[in-house]
């Protein structure tokens, strides 16, 4: 009898804990642009939501939620968002400041040695079971050696975008047609394990990450159909777009104009069929019993590759169009249907879970991010902790115009990183960042650039001059070994008496490594070419 009374009292114990611990849900969409979904991230201005795509779950969440009509994503590509946020640091502080990042495997930076979401949870002692399904970050590997008790990473190699395309990329193993992206099995996935906390009580921190918007782009055929016809209709056609892909028979006879307005429809079907997906686990939730006390975070890990206008740039572009994001946040203690113009970074969300959670256990001296709890809880009017320094976006990439941006207040500066060439914006005034300000507002260009110099020089942030050395000794080895390559094949060539198998083979890998030199000669040279440009686009 007292062995059953200890039992009773453990579990009701367990039940007020769980009912007391917030749970966590971070949704994050892979390339989705700030414009590019039906919820305007300002309720005044509803131009800002697309006019084509319909995402009625994602208008659910927001009505029950705050939207963020500043909200940041670290970097404008995915590795150095995914393992930023992960973190709570900036791009520049975690040291994955791109994709490739040559510096970063030159110096062997070891993500593990940061603190993860995940196991920032686990340090609260509040038996938070931890869960992360979707497109990872590559260069950390398996999340389940970063506190993850759950993953769908159950393939030869970690979740990337290849898993997005193939369920098995290594043996080019399709996805069903009825799955675009994953986004169904995905949320299958995800529901089960909400089944599961369901049952059990236990508080919990679940990442859903899509694939979805990254190309390649696929569509329900039921979906594409839809907006076939509305996309003809748009543009005044008589008769309904053929169903065409790129990659069907025939596509190489449609002609331009409606092979464009095909990708249109295809891309606003992809983003329902997305919306759907979150739908599901949404209503997963509530059915559970668990929206009450659960924190939905929806956002994306950068910019749209489509239009992301007014905002200029779009991914890998350091403009707003690659930076600012669509951000909604639902939860206990949130208004409905209300808007946060804070402006905030998704490096916060750490800062922010920890706090939420109640947790007392010390978090690292060195985070970028700060608790968004007083505007979640108090909107416009909370008040938010002083930041070290604003927020920076660092990205001296060797593939494509490199730019460091620093937003401070209203202003955002940016710095050409071959050149040096600065621009100043009043980006709430100025969002498409048309009027550069730097020769009107010359002491505050000077008072932006001392700061953000310090706080590169204080984290030992990546030097353009580093990233392009350790680029060209890169590709400068691949070139040795490919020219050694050639010589060793080349030699077994001219050996007398080969077979005609043996003969045909050793030419098959030949021609590879000749076109695999070409590539990276080609790759070198485009780079010093680069290195003297100076375009911002």
């Amino acid at each position: 009898m007292r062995a059953f009374s200890c039992c009773l009292l453990m579990l009701v114990a367990a039940v007020l804990n769980a009912a007391e611990t917030p749970n966590f849900i971070i949704i994050y969409v892979d390339d989705l642009g700030y414009t590019q979904t039906s919820v305007p991230m300002m309720k005044d201005r509803p131009e800002l939501a697309h006019a084509l795509h319909q995402t009625p779950n994602l208008e659910k969440l927001a009505s029950r939620g705050m939207r963020f009509s500043n909200a940041y994503c670290p970097s404008p590509v995915c590795t150095s968002s995914r393992a930023s946020i992960q973190h709570g640091k900036t791009t520049a502080r975690v040291g994955c400041i791109s994709i490739h990042d040559v510096v970063m495997n030159k110096k062997q930076v070891d993500l593990g040695k940061n603190l993860s979401l995940a196991e920032m949870l686990k340090q609260a002692n509040k038996g938070y079971v931890t869960a992360f399904f979707g497109k990872g970050c590559t260069p950390m590997r398996w999340f389940k050696d970063h506190g993850y008790d759950v993953t769908d990473f159950n393939h030869k190699h970690p979740n990337g975008n290849a898993h997005g395309d193939w369920w098995e990329p290594v043996y080019k193993t399709p996805i069903p047609e009825d799955d675009p992206k994953r986004v169904f099995s995905l949320a299958e996935t995800a529901n089960e394990f909400l089944q599961q906390r369901g049952r059990d009580g236990k508080p919990f921190f679940m990442m859903v990450s899509h694939y979805a918007l990254h190309v390649r782009n696929v569509s329900l055929r039921s979906t594409r159909e839809k907006y076939l016809q509305l996309v003809a209709h748009e543009n005044g056609l008589e008769n309904q777009l053929p169903d065409i892909s790129p990659f069907d028979k025939g596509a190489d006879e449609m002609p331009k104009k409606l092979r464009s307005l095909w990708e249109r429809a295809n891309y606003a079907a992809m983003m329902e069929n997305m919306d759907t997906s979150i739908g599901r686990v949404l209503d997963e939730l509530k059915s559970q019993g668990l929206e009450d006390n659960t924190y939905v975070i929806f956002s994306s890990d950068n910019g749209g590759g489509q239009s992301n206008a007014p905002l200029q740039g779009g991914k890998a572009k350091m403009w707003e169009g690659g930076l600012r994001v669509p951000m909604i946040v639902a939860g206990p203690g949130i208004e409905a249907n209300s808007q946060c113009d804070r402006p905030v970074a998704q490096w916060d969300y750490l800062a922010t879970m920890h706090d939420l959670a109640g947790s007392t256990a010390p978090l690292p001296d060195d985070l970028d991010g700060i608790s968004l709890r007083p505007v979640l809880e108090n909107g416009n009017q909370g008040v938010l902790a002083k930041r070290d320094t604003g927020f920076v976006f660092h990205f001296p990439a060797h593939y494509t115009v490199p730019i460091t941006a620093y937003r401070k207040g209203d202003y955002k500066l940016m710095r050409q990183l071959n050149s040096g060439e600065l621009k100043l914006f009043n980006v709430v005034d100025d969002m498409g960042e048309r009027t550069d300000l730097t020769k009107e507002m010359p002491e505050k260009t000077a008072e932006m650039i001392r700061d953000l110099d310090a706080y590169l020089e204080k984290v030992g942030a990546w030097t353009m001059q580093e990233v392009y050395t350790a680029r060209a000794e890169e590709l400068g080895k691949w070139i040795t070994q490919d020219q050694q390559k050639v010589l060793d094949l080349t030699q077994q060539l001219n050996e007398p008496d080969l077979s005609g198998l043996i003969r045909e083979d050793l030419n098959k890998q030949l021609a590879g490594v000749l076109m695999r030199l070409k590539h990276h000669q080609s790759s070198l040279a485009k780079m010093n070419k680069d290195r003297d440009s100076k375009l911002w686009f």
